[in-house]
């Protein structure tokens, strides 16, 4: 069980699904600001800053937004999200764009105050760092979900506790791995809290 204070979700993939084709926007990227990133994750860190850093969020943008209509919510996480907001302080860290996060809030009909995205920091543990910072708490008292190991290993890095979602089994770890939890669905997520 955890002893927290607050929580933090990564968005795509954890709350929701946002149906894109992320190999087609690594090639358009790749291709057209004469890069070579195999991720995003690379992409982000590397060009943080530049005229191309602007120009591939865009560029990544359009291809958000056209995928909107077709966002997969998962586990019921609105209902969730209302439910832990009467107990904990909740923020929200993606690697989409601003305008793509509120699009999907709207959607989702959650208010969130703490939000970090790719425009706000280019990496998970900056995004994590800028909503820590703009609380009242310490890291610790911080519980960071994603789907992610980049997630759960940011929320660490920086001193937060984590819970990795692995909805499909696409990690395996042997007992030695007890740093965080590892859960199948967000409906798993209260019975690690304590409220």
């Amino acid at each position: 069980m955890y002893r927290v204070q607050g929580i933090i979700f990564d968005m795509d993939g954890t709350l929701v699904e946002l149906p894109v084709d992320w190999r087609e926007v690594i090639r358009r990227v790749n291709e057209t600001l004469d890069v070579n990133v195999e991720t995003l994750l690379d992409l982000f860190p590397r060009l943080w800053g530049t005229e191309k850093y602007m120009a591939a969020s865009r560029m990544i943008e359009d291809f958000e937004m056209a995928s909107l209509s077709n966002l997969k919510i998962l586990d019921d996480s609105p209902r969730l999200l209302r439910r832990l907001s009467s107990n904990y302080q909740l923020g929200l860290v993606t690697f989409q764009s601003g305008n793509v996060a509120r699009e999907i809030l709207k959607k989702l009909d959650i208010n969130l105050c703490l939000i970090a995205t790719r425009d706000d920091s280019p990496t998970r543990s900056g995004q994590i760092s800028m909503i820590v910072s703009t609380s009242h708490l310490r890291f610790e008292d911080f519980l960071v979900v994603g789907d992610l190991l980049n997630d759960v290993y940011s929320a660490l890095q920086v001193g937060c506790h984590a819970i990795l979602v692995d909805r499909y089994g696409r990690y395996s770890f042997d007992e030695t791995e007890n740093r965080f939890k590892v859960i199948r669905s967000l409906k798993e997520l209260c019975g690690f809290l304590r409220f």
